[in-house]
């Protein structure tokens, strides 16, 4: 099972945040794990502890970004959400794109069309997306379709 020790030493050693920005204390890495904890399927335990503890530290990692607050003097946090945009309402994803001499269309692969607002959020930064990779290899059943 994910331990809170393990995502702390995720956070400083996979997502390189110090602990002059985050300090090992601070509650929102337990809140950012707990929450991860809640969210992904136990189930996926069953089919791999490794990827259930990944698919935990990498979708707390993703809440750790998008909520941490930035400790006095500093704007770790804020530059990071600014840099993945994280803030920004994201309706969905880009199906087709032309101007009056290029066009180019990708195709929306059938999981990106049930993405949740969550989901959408999970897309901004590089653990949330790693997040729903581990999700999405499991099937319809994880939430992702």
């Amino acid at each position: 099972m994910p331990t809170i020790a393990e995502y702390l030493q995720f956070i400083r050693n996979v997502m390189g945040i110090p602990s002059s920005a985050l300090p090992d204390n601070s509650p929102v890495i337990t809140m950012s794990f707990d929450v991860a904890l809640e969210i992904v399927n136990l189930t996926l335990n069953q089919m791999s502890s490794v990827i259930y503890a990944l698919a935990v530290y990498n979708l707390a990692g993703d809440n750790l970004i998008n909520f941490a607050p930035d400790q006095p003097g500093s704007d770790y946090f804020s530059t990071i959400r600014t840099s993945f945009n994280s803030t920004g309402f994201m309706a969905g994803v880009v199906g087709a794109s032309a101007d009056e001499s290029t066009s180019q269309t990708l195709v929306t692969p059938e999981a990106m069309k049930g993405l949740t607002l969550a989901d959408l959020q999970n897309l901004k930064t590089p653990w949330g997306r790693q997040y729903l990779a581990f999700a999405q290899s499991y099937g319809t059943l994880w939430g992702v379709t």
